[in-house]
């Protein structure tokens, strides 16, 4: 006895497949680096280029009250969020922020570009932290 799959079960199984497989594809890269400070200084200022499906993530360890500032400068339609250490959103989408941090540990400042973007974009992000 051999047992047979009707065929829409079958389409809808490849169907299933492909779909899965497009969604695994436009999954981006996240390139990860960690801010430090020169001695003496409260101020950072890295570049870097990101491209559709491709974002940097920087890392920043901070005391709860410190005041952060984030300015982006790009040409073109790139954007960052800041997230605490317990991962609540601070800066959505911004170009620049500032605040007191409610919590001390890891903040996370991703830089994206959007997501119609089909060329490369180059940007400076400066992030200053004082007590």
């Amino acid at each position: 006895m051999t047992f047979q799959i009707p065929k829409t079960i079958a389409a809808l199984l490849v169907m299933q497949l492909l779909i899965a497989v497009a969604v695994a594809g436009q999954k981006g890269t996240s390139v990860v680096s960690r801010i430090s400070f020169a001695r003496g200084r409260t101020t950072a200022v890295l570049t870097g280029t990101v491209r559709r499906g491709m974002s940097h993530d920087y890392l920043l360890k901070a005391r709860a009250g410190q005041t952060m500032t984030v300015h982006l400068s790009a040409r073109g339609d790139v954007s960052f969020v800041v997230r605490t250490p317990g991962g609540d959103t601070l800066a959505d989408f911004s170009k620049d922020w500032s605040g007191e941090l409610p919590e001390s540990g890891d903040y996370r400042i991703n830089v994206l570009p959007d997501t119609n973007t089909e060329r490369t974009i180059s940007y400076t992000l400066e992030v200053t932290v004082r007590n």
